[in-house]
């Protein structure tokens, strides 16, 4: 009670501070700046979060690696910052996703360190606004954004805007209450901005299973607008229904408008789908959505509806991490951010599956960054190359792309994101306890669903004679207790996005019961 108390009190605080934040006035100068700067500013973050600090655990891991500051500054200013970070993944400089949790402690060569998420907190900044990530039942990963950071984003949101050519049409979102920030943020951006903000619409769920969240959130919301900021009031949307959304874009559009809604990629395409199935034209709708892989299948329910699409890539503790430009119109490609990342990847085989993939590792170059990593896993793959649009973003330095993106670690359908290792501890353990068999009669499998992204609990038949309802119940009250549970719970329900079957578990090539199975590496499998 006292924590959540001291959350709401540091978003008050934090929506006040943004509130008085200055714009600023060249957005796109900030953000080339920060692309000229790169190696100086993840010097810079070395120098003072990690070599000056004892306590951080980088400083121990680049102590084992046998490297010094000096060593560090000479490597980046004669080979390159990403040719650099190679070389101390290679060393050891490095986290896996379960190091950085606190699920596994920091080991290299015979050397132990146990570590928490807070031990990577950037120190240099005080962060307000914040967001968590899917995590253990007794503690999340939170992630505190500084005022700073925000104007950050800001300011790459609208050379977003700019790239698209989208900046003076009417905004239509469907983006999340609390305890997710993402749709506040959103509506502070536009009202700060003066962009055409028409509607945020949210999934709500039932009052009574939600109803705190949508106070605190509307008390927030208030709070701006007694501040001179005329915030959007989120619109509820109904059980299982995207067509107000779609309805809402065609009156637009036969006013003249062409407007972008902002979504989610399975939102995109219920509305889409919406939309061809009551005879609305939405044609010339730009969707610009995230969250999820925008696989093809999803892609051409949405171009089929007169719509294009555009993919945002972002991970709660980096930020943003990549965007696509107006080129990039075809498959989920995105520009790395380099102003405020750094990506390497190397190949490796993903847990719990039999799919080797090109994993990911970010280190993050933001002064006001929320974490200071140094090639941190997140439990995402994608092809990392060269950047071949030639658009003014590629111009402006955003030089690299990222392709076949999509997660081997985590259920991210709909939007939402649980770690599978603690979606793993209610197969292997919750539901065997609650109805019998063993850890293998039970796998959750993520597929392409009626216009959606759809998650099934497959149970198999010898546990026994439980209703799928009794199951699905039972399986949802476990993810609420999930930190971050509550928001999946909520839009599983309210899109019916989460079914339980009585079937044997999917068997492997190897003969082997994997208990996750993700849409992302079942597709990258099928592309082999």
């Amino acid at each position: 009670m006292l924590r959540e108390a001291g959350y709401y009190i540091r978003m008050a605080l934090g929506v006040y501070k943004m509130t008085r934040m200055p714009l600023e006035s060249n957005p796109a100068a900030v953000v080339r700046r920060m692309i000229e700067n790169r190696e100086e500013n993840f010097l810079y973050l070395m120098r003072r979060v990690v070599f000056n600090n004892p306590s951080n655990p980088y400083h121990s891991l680049f102590k084992w690696a046998g490297c010094t500051l000096a060593d560090l500054e000479e490597s980046v200013r004669k080979n390159g910052l990403e040719p650099t970070l190679e070389s101390l993944r290679k060393a050891g400089v490095y986290l896996t996703n379960d190091e950085f949790k606190g699920k596994k402690p920091l080991e290299r060569s015979g050397r132990r360190l146990d570590v928490e998420p807070h031990h990577f907190a950037n120190p240099l900044v005080r962060g307000l606004l914040e967001t968590t990530s899917g995590a253990t039942r007794s503690s999340g990963t939170i992630s505190r954004r500084s005022i700073e950071f925000q104007s950050y984003r800001e300011a790459q949101t609208c050379v977003l805007h700019d790239q698209l050519g989208i900046s003076h049409r009417p905004i239509i979102g469907i983006r999340s209450i609390l305890p997710s920030d993402g749709g506040m943020r959103l509506s502070l951006t536009c009202a700060r901005r003066g962009l055409p903000y028409e509607k945020w619409f949210a999934l709500g769920g039932t009052f009574r299973g939600s109803g705190h969240y949508r106070l605190i959130t509307r008390f927030l919301l208030m709070e701006a607008r007694l501040l001179g900021v005329p915030l959007q009031f989120p619109h509820y949307l109904p059980h299982n229904d995207f067509l107000p959304v779609a309805q809402l874009i065609a009156r637009k559009r036969s006013e003249g408008s062409r407007p972008i809604l902002w979504s989610n990629v399975s939102g995109g395409v219920r509305v889409a789908a919406a939309a061809s199935e009551s005879g609305l034209d939405i044609s010339g709708t730009t969707c610009v959505v995230s969250a999820e892989s925008l696989t093809e299948t999803k892609r051409k329910i949405i171009e089929s509806a007169g719509c294009e699409a555009y993919v945002r890539y972002g991970i709660s503790e980096l930020g943003q991490v990549g965007t696509a430009c107006t080129r990039m119109n075809s498959g989920d490609t995105v520009h790395v951010c380099r102003d405020s990342i750094a990506v390497i990847s190397y190949r490796r085989m993903a847990p719990l599956t039999e799919v080797e993939i090109d994993s990911l590792m970010f280190t993050t170059l933001l002064p006001c960054a929320s974490y200071v990593f140094v090639n941190v896993e997140m439990d995402d793959s994608g092809i990392l190359e060269p950047a071949r649009c030639g658009c003014s973003l590629t111009e402006m330095g955003f030089t690299q792309q990222l392709s076949n993106i999509f997660s081997y670690g985590r259920l991210t359908g709909q939007g939402m994101t649980l770690v599978g290792g603690d979606i793993l501890k209610i197969l292997e353990h919750s539901l065997p306890q609650r109805f019998g068999g063993t850890t293998t009669d039970y796998q959750i499998v993520e597929c392409e669903g009626n216009n959606q992204t759809e998650t099934e609990l497959r149970v198999h038949p010898r546990v026994g004679a439980h209703s799928p309802e009794e199951i699905k119940k039972f399986f949802l009250s476990e993810v609420k207790a999930l930190w971050g549970g509550a928001l999946t719970r909520r839009n599983w329900e309210q899109t019916e996005g989460i079914r339980v079957v009585i079937a044997e578990p999917y068997v492997s090539g190897k003969q082997r019961v994997h208990p996750l199975h993700l849409l992302g590496t079942t597709q990258s499998q099928r592309r082999k």
